[in-house]
């Protein structure tokens, strides 16, 4: 009953249920990359005190979003709320449900993962870059100002053209305050066998 319980808890904060079962032990990529996450995930409530911030940013494969989720779930496990949504999910909702709650649940979690953080997804138009670069300027300020840890994982090492114009440089700014950039080499593990 408690693993379904916690199962549970996985389920309502979005975590993929691909990562429901593993953990940071078992990470088989790159161990430097595995290192850097045990130094945040070995005391959640540090981390949560701290308020910092990861920037995953790697190419496909390389075991973001597997980590992501183990530190959501260990966060999950100390009590802490969690969210776990995809740069799509964000989108969609900013710019076609009026009634979403996903940027309240954004700003209120204890813990966020943001994942997919890429340029690819949004649309090239002018007025749909203004509209992403504000509500994502607007989220990571609030979070980041907060001291309310967020992970986000990107396949782009452009990180800061992600967010577009004026955006961009308050995006670089805070990053640069608020979280540590993880680059995170290796291929993709996707491609071999576990």
């Amino acid at each position: 009953s408690s693993k379904i319980a916690r199962i549970k808890k996985y389920n309502d904060a979005g975590i993929p249920n691909v990562f429901w079962n593993r953990n940071i032990k078992e990470f088989y990529g790159n161990e430097i990359f595995k290192q850097n996450i045990k130094k945040y995930a070995s005391n959640i409530d540090d981390w949560y005190d701290s308020g910092k911030s990861l920037l995953l940013v790697g190419s496909l494969g390389t075991g973001k979003s597997y980590m992501a989720s183990c530190c959501l779930k260990l966060a999950i496990v100390k009590g802490y709320s969690g969210l776990y949504v995809n740069m799509m999910d964000i989108i969609n909702n900013i710019l076609n449900d009026k009634s979403s709650t996903i940027l309240n649940d954004i700003l209120e979690r204890d813990f966020v993962v943001i994942d997919e953080f890429d340029e690819r997804w949004i649309f090239p138009s002018e007025k749909v870059e203004q509209i992403f670069s504000s509500n994502m300027e607007y989220i990571f300020r609030n979070r980041f100002q907060n001291g309310l840890p967020t992970i986000i994982c990107s396949n782009t090492s452009e990180i800061d053209n992600v967010v577009k114009g004026y955006h961009s440089k308050a995006f670089a700014s805070l990053k640069e305050k608020y979280a540590e950039v993880i680059f995170v080499a290796g291929g993709d593990l996707r491609r071999k066998k576990c």
